[in-house]
């Protein structure tokens, strides 16, 4: 049963904690906090992954106002179809932008959204002079080094008590992660990266390293970069970085997806980016690519055979085992592609080559040894008024076609759709992909269409979604095709100043295997259905600039139809955010959580140091607590810390195997720096 008294004096605690500050203006935003709707699914049980540097890309390479395209705006969180299509008509009516405040008059834009997308834009004022000569702006002197931005990151962080791996000697007796990074960046048009990173258990502090060099709008070069490097085309069927948005509460932003060409590396994932060269060059309305890449990665080996095993994405080195097979392999990469701009419209072709140094081994998902992939795509991004039509059609090298289309359009100035049908059959062999679906990712062996809808009027936002899927393969032994269906709906409302209302309400069913028993007591195969629904309440609360709480309560249900099983669980947190005293700032959160087991699990995603997104499965019974501080301590210097303890008391351990601690009381401690120029 769920302790409801807990949750009782949880709730008074956080309703009279809402009361003890008076109200002012409102409180501007945290990022993490802006697009928490939009991240929560996408980092489910992961921590400071690729997803991080989408959103600081967007916050260290906005968009410029007075250049940007409607693709270039719709790559902003919140700014739809219709709003795109608003900025850049008055832009044309009025002129060029002289400051980003007025956006307030564009029809559609409200303070609020404002205020959310403000990190995202800026504008250019060099090039506003060089364009528009009659507009006149004072301007002093620029010493080049003052174009000049460089940042240093250094983080450390560590876990309690050692865990099991450290006391038998299974690990190398190093138990702290340590991150450093250098960027620099001049004029907006020159990047340099170098990175750094050790993760826990592993003994060379540069067990991990990462650089690059980066430019745009240099000699005959649109985008130029030397060094590691990712790439993001069309819709990700045939190559795209390996992270991206989910489905979540906002129903059509994260859906279609907003490619960025060659993008810098600057991550810790050891294996998903590329190593090498790579350029787009501009001629008319032609953007050509190309690219070539020689990196080794993880793998297991069969060093009779000469085959690749597997590949372990996990990046761990602890111990002489996981040593060996730290960059066992190679893979040598090129491709081009060429892509037709006009009034916003695109139409692309990918090609690349990729060879092995190794054969992969036949497994559930390579059928045959294999050194040589080839991938073609097209895909095409068309708008018309308030229309966009995208997709992408790629073939692998077995000639499988996988495809992706959809629709989005606003339906009126405050109501949008998206549609999307996917076909990705079980035999396309999807290497560098990372195309949409209910997997997100994998790019294979589903088919399926996704409605979404957004509509905001006088009272709030409405979000809705419905997206049904089948796997056209056994994902394990059975021979019995799975699938299933989802919806959510989801309400937000401003119903009391300075006050946020969310109610969400999902339920996803999926056919699933299992074993089952008849009357001989014999062991046979079957189709089941897995029903989940999760209900969730949330009130936000700004106090001024200063102060801010939250809380939320959610309940998640699990039932499986053949034998009746149902598991249910519930999760409570509540949160303070406050300045208490000049230059600090101080948050904390309280959770409460109780769930019959992992299978009703319940995820949270939580506040951490700059440049770090972390989420969690919360499950069992148990509280989690942490508290955050942000200490500006010179012009040029952040310092932040963040302690958290995760306390179950229905098991006298957490964890399994090597990774096992021996009490129900785990601790940790993160420590950052962060110096800018």
């Amino acid at each position: 049963m769920i302790d409801t008294k807990k949750f009782i004096l949880l709730i008074i605690f956080l309703i009279f904690n809402s009361r003890i500050f008076g109200q002012s203006d409102t409180l501007e935003i945290p990022v993490d906090e802006q697009i928490e709707n939009i991240l929560e699914e996408s980092i489910q049980d992961a921590d400071d992954t690729q997803i991080n540097e989408i959103i600081e890309e967007l916050i260290t390479n906005p968009v410029e106002l007075n250049s940007a395209s409607i693709d270039d705006l719709l790559r902003i969180p919140y700014i739809d179809l219709e709003l795109a299509k608003q900025i850049i008509q008055f832009r044309n009516k009025y002129g060029y932008y002289l400051t980003t405040g007025e956006l307030i008059n564009v029809s559609g834009m409200t303070p609020e959204l404002l205020n959310k997308i403000r990190q995202f834009i800026f504008i250019d004022r060099n090039k506003l002079i060089e364009e528009n000569n009659r507009i006149e702006i004072d301007q002093t002197y620029e010493r080049p080094l003052s174009r000049l931005k460089i940042q240093y990151r250094q983080r450390f962080y560590q876990s309690f008590p050692r865990r099991k791996g450290y006391e038998t000697g299974r690990y190398f007796n190093s138990p702290f992660k340590l991150y450093n990074r250098l960027t620099a960046d001049y004029s907006r048009n020159y990047f340099i990266s170098i990175l750094s990173e050790k993760d826990p258990g592993e003994k060379s502090y540069l067990d991990f390293v990462s650089a690059s060099f980066f430019a745009k709008d240099i000699f005959i070069f649109k985008k130029f970069v030397i060094g590691d490097y990712a790439l993001e085309f069309g819709q990700g069927l045939s190559m795209w970085r390996q992270i991206g948005f989910a489905k979540g509460t906002d129903a059509v932003f994260p859906i279609k997806k907003k490619s960025n060409g060659i993008v810098q590396y600057k991550s810790t994932d050891e294996n998903q980016f590329f190593r090498g060269i790579a350029f787009t060059s501009n001629i008319w309305n032609f953007d050509l690519t190309l690219f070539f890449s020689s990196k080794s990665f993880d793998a297991r080996i069969d060093t009779i055979e000469s085959l690749i095993l597997s590949t372990p994405l996990d990046g761990y080195h602890r111990n002489e085992s996981e040593l060996t097979r730290k960059n066992s392999a190679k893979e040598k990469l090129f491709g081009s592609r060429l892509s037709y701009n006009v009034n916003s419209n695109q139409f692309g072709l990918n090609y690349y080559f990729s060879r092995f140094d190794k054969a992969i081994s036949p497994n559930s998902y390579f059928k045959d040894y294999k050194t040589d992939f080839n991938y073609i795509s097209t895909d095409f991004n068309l708008f018309y008024e308030s229309l966009n039509l995208f997709g992408e059609i790629a073939r692998d090298r077995k000639s499988n076609l996988a495809s992706i289309i959809g629709l989005q359009a606003s339906i009126s100035r405050k109501a949008n759709f998206v549609f999307v049908f996917r076909n990705y059959p079980a035999e396309y062999i999807n290497i560098h992909g990372y195309g949409f679906g209910e997997r997100n990712g994998p790019t294979n062996n589903e088919r399926g269409f996704y409605l979404g809808l957004n509509h905001s009027f006088k009272y709030g936002t409405i979000n809705f979604y419905f997206d049904q899927f089948k796997f056209l393969f056994p994902l394990t032994y059975d021979k019995t095709l799975t699938g299933g269906k989802e919806i959510l709906f989801a309400y937000e409302t401003p119903l009391i100043s300075k006050t946020k209302y969310l109610l969400r309400y999902k339920n996803e069913i999926k056919e699933i295997n299992s074993y089952s028993t008849d009357q001989f007591n014999r062991t046979k195969k079957v189709t089941d259905l897995r029903q989940q629904q999760n209900l969730r309440l949330e009130i936000q609360k700004f106090f001024g600039k200063d102060y801010r709480t939250a809380f939320r309560i959610e309940y998640v249900n699990v039932f499986y139809k053949l034998n009746a099983k149902s598991e249910d669980g519930i999760l409570a947190f509540g949160d303070l955010a406050m300045e208490i005293m000049r230059n600090l700032r101080f948050k904390t959160r309280l959770t409460y959580f109780h769930t019959t087991s992992y299978d009703t699990r319940i995820y949270q995603l939580e506040s951490d140091v700059a440049g770090v997104f972390s989420s969690s499965a919360m499950y069992g019974r148990g509280w989690r607590w942490y508290v955050l501080l942000n200490y500006k301590a010179l012009d040029f210097i952040n310092l932040s810390l963040k302690y958290s303890e995760l306390f179950r008391d229905d098991v006298k351990k957490l964890g399994s195997g090597y990774d096992e601690i021996p009490t129900n009381l785990s601790k940790s401690l993160t420590f950052q720096l962060e110096m800018k120029f």
